[in-house]
């Protein structure tokens, strides 16, 4: 999971609000699907990392690229190390956001590499929405996607109206180039963490309920 300062614990949040992703998943392990999480923490260069296309907000200089070879290169064998192998299809990437875009971007760009992609209200406006012809040539037809949105992500109505279409369109994007999209639109719900705490238990029991029940 990307932005991992909010993934835990309240103290080291952006805003003084987690996603309780402790006790979400101790719910869904009780049950007996119990997952691994590793929250990977940013720093402010946040929009660098996490948006692989130049823009105002990186000074034009995209990072992630770099950062998702790190996280399969170097992160992935270290967990393995520690934890023991995990294949595909039993990996999740997940985040919000830009850190959605970056797990949109890093699923398809190594669809060998991740079968289930929690798109949590994802920032894909940078460049002109240049993700979206990106993804002409890309498909991951493996991999599950979750793709949300709050259906009050933006200063008005009518905005917000906009955002929620344009999930959608995304949504009928992906299709033809995935296993499946699985959509949902928070009713009542912002762009925070907050909102995402509330979907989050979904999504997780969404991916593990769902997963193949060997690893063969």
């Amino acid at each position: 999971m990307h932005d991992g300062q909010n993934v835990f614990d309240e103290a080291s949040t952006f805003a003084g609000q987690s996603w309780n992703v402790a006790e979400a998943a101790q719910a869904l392990a009780s049950e007996g699907h119990p997952c691994l999480i590793a929250a990977l923490s940013v720093n402010d260069e946040r929009s660098r990392r996490y948006v692989p296309f130049p823009f105002e907000m990186n000074a034009f200089n995209p990072g992630a690229d770099e950062y998702l070879d790190w996280t399969l290169v170097t992160l992935k064998p270290a967990l393995a190390q520690r934890f023991g192998a995990v294949d595909a299809a039993h990996t999740a990437l997940a985040g919000s956001s830009f850190g959605g875009l970056v797990t949109l971007y890093g699923g398809l760009r190594a669809p060998a590499e991740f079968g289930t992609l929690g798109v949590f209200s994802p920032a894909i406006f940078p460049a002109d929405f240049e993700l979206l012809r990106w993804l002409e040539n890309r498909a991951a037809p493996q991999s599950r996607v979750w793709l949300d949105m709050g259906d009050r992500e933006a200063a008005s109505l009518e905005g917000a109206a906009e955002v929620v279409g344009l999930t959608h369109d995304l949504a009928a994007h992906l299709k033809p180039k995935v296993r499946e999209v699985h959509v949902t639109i928070g009713a009542g719900h912002w762009h925070d963490e907050a909102a995402w705490a509330e979907r989050f238990p979904a999504f997780l029991r969404w991916w593990l309920e769902r997963l193949p029940s060997s690893r063969e």
